[in-house]
Formats: C-alpha cells, sequence, structure tokens
C-alpha cells in the first residue's frame, strides 16, 4: 500500500504507512474565533510551525507525533479567567508553545483490504503555559477501539473511546469524556486525494470543569502527490460551543521509505 499523510486525520493508522516508512511534515493553521474557556480568552490563533512525524511500525500499526511549535492568539474578547494570567496577557496579544501529542494506533484483525480493526493510544503533552492563556498544561491520555474498511476507491475508519483530561485548576481532578472520531479519504485520481472527517470529544458530566469542555471539529481537505512529496490542504469548522471557530491548515510532508521504494 503506498503511503500517504493526513495532518488533521486524528485516526493514525487511516495513513497506511507501511513498516519502516517515516514521514515528516510541516505547515500552518489559522483558526478564527478560536475559544479558551479556563483563561477567557477567545480570538484569532496562528499556529506555525505546525510538524508532523509518522512512523510505520507494520502494515497496520503507527506511531505519530504532531503539534505546534509557536501559536500565537491575538485577544478579540475576554470573560472571567480561572486561571491567573501572565501580565504580558494584558496587551492584547498572547503567545505560547503548542501541545504536542504523541498517537500510536494498530489494527491487527481483519486485512488490509476489506475490513480492520485495532486501537489506539493518545497522549497530550503539557508543553503549553496556562498562565499564557491558550493551553492547559496538562497531560490528557485517549483510549480508543477503531474499526476500518478499505476498498479500491476509499478508505473510511471510525473510532470510539475515552479522553482522560485534566483539569488544569487541579491537576488531582480529571474529567472523562467520550471520544470520537469518523474519517473517509476518497481517491480522486492518482495524484488527487480528498478527506472529510469529525472528531472530538464529549463532556459526560452536567457541568465540565474549566478546561475540560467538550470539544469537536468537521473539516474536509485535499492532498495532491509529486513523488515522494505531499502538498495538503483543509479547512475545518467547531460543532461546539466551545470549539466554534474555522480553522485553516496546509503544509507539505515528505516520504521517507523503509525500503528504497
Amino acid at each position: 500500500m503506498e503511503a500517504q499523510f493526513r495532518r488533521d486525520a486524528p485516526i493514525q493508522h487511516l495513513s497506511g504507512v507501511e513498516g519502516g516508512d517515516l514521514l515528516v511534515g510541516a505547515g500552518f493553521g489559522v483558526v478564527t474565533g478560536a475559544v479558551f474557556p479556563a483563561s477567557g480568552l477567545s480570538g484569532n490563533l496562528t499556529s506555525v510551525p505546525e510538524v508532523s512525524l509518522l512512523y510505520g511500525l507494520g502494515t497496520r500499526a503507527a506511531i505519530g507525533l504532531t503539534g505546534a511549535a509557536f501559536q500565537r492568539l491575538k485577544i478579540g474578547e475576554r470573560s472571567t479567567s480561572r486561571v491567573v494570567l501572565d501580565p504580558g496577557v494584558d496587551d492584547g496579544v498572547t503567545t505560547d508553545a503548542g501541545d504536542f501529542v504523541v498517537t500510536a494506533s494498530f489494527a491487527p484483525l481483519g486485512s488490509s483490504s476489506g475490513f480492520s480493526a485495532g486501537g489506539l493510544v493518545e497522549v497530550r503533552l503539557p508543553n503549553s503555559d496556562e498562565t499564557r492563556g491558550i493551553g492547559t498544561n496538562t497531560t490528557d491520555v485517549t483510549l480508543g477501539v477503531i474499526g476500518a474498511w478499505s476498498a479500491t476507491r476509499w478508505r473510511g475508519a471510525a473510532m470510539v473511546g475515552i479522553a482522560i483530561e485534566e483539569t488544569p485548576l487541579n491537576p488531582v481532578d480529571q474529567n472523562d469524556l467520550v471520544a470520537y472520531a469518523v474519517d473517509l479519504l476518497v481517491n480522486a485520481s492518482e495524484r488527487l486525494r480528498m478527506s472529510f472527517g469529525v472528531s472530538g470529544a464529549a463532556n459526560t458530566r452536567g457541568t465540565a470543569p474549566a478546561g475540560t469542555e467538550s470539544h469537536g471539529m468537521a473539516r474536509a481537505g485535499v492532498e495532491w502527490l509529486v513523488g515522494s512529496w505531499r502538498f495538503d490542504a483543509s479547512l475545518g469548522r467547531g460543532i461546539v460551543d466551545t470549539s466554534t471557530g474555522w480553522r485553516l491548515a496546509a503544509g507539505f510532508a515528505w516520504t521517507a521509505t523503509g525500503d528504497g521504494r
């Protein structure tokens, strides 16, 4: 199976990398109307560079790292902050590192064509500083089961699981959310692919602790292949009150195949 790359795909094994393949990507993202309930800030968020690494452990197993090295929020509105913000946030702009996410996915059941099933483990690392107002500086873990179906021209996958999110105001407390994702990848031609997906997590409490509210996004994207290079762009829209912004992302990736293919 030829290696594929999708920057915004939460289901890593949908990428279809072979064992030994390494994909390296970089790009940028812009979100309008980004909302950060814990800090009470909202505005336009720019993330650059957004970096991605994906390594194929086998035909249907992969490990990946994604995240933004730098983020800048132009503050449009403020409400009550539940964390103590850095004094520098008062100038209308705040910056911070983005959180990085390590994901391992595998699909040992079934076959590479037709139905397959497996699981996903995802860990969000606490790279951000909650006093800057953009991140929560917490360690969050997602565990899920995956089902996928491959056909000649398309591949679809769905994931459901639990997202264990640490509360930024009380490190010994957590909120367990229902995590979900659905992805569809369509091969329009040998060089052009289209993708569609929805992903997020739904709060299971009556009132979620600040920083662990429901979140989700629907998105569509395109990917153009030129040899070992991939160029991609996507447009997303938040589907819950705490994820209301539009997200535009674009970038490129390079594939190093494990056997010289």
